[in-house]
């Protein structure tokens, strides 16, 4: 079972383009994309918290994994450009 609805995956497609056709397997590529990438957000930053010995995920701890995981992005970008 999914955390994320299709109609939620049509909307965030249909935000740049109110005319763009979706076909049902883009719908679940993009889903997958955006559960892949909110549990690797989750993990690091669940991880945040229990290294400040706290048992709460705050705000600052999401910001904090997204610039993780971007800095990785970034540096993934760096190496198959050289």
């Amino acid at each position: 079972m999914s955390a994320i609805s299709l109609s939620a995956m049509t909307k965030i497609i249909k935000s740049t383009d109110h005319n763009i056709r979706i076909g049902m397997q883009t719908k679940y590529e993009l889903r997958s994309c955006v559960e892949n990438y909110a549990t690797r957000i989750s993990e690091l930053a669940l991880n945040t918290a229990r290294n400040a010995n706290r048992n709460t995920v705050l705000p600052q701890d999401i910001i904090a994994a997204r610039e993780q995981l971007m800095i990785g992005v970034k540096f993934h970008q760096n190496q198959t450009s050289k």
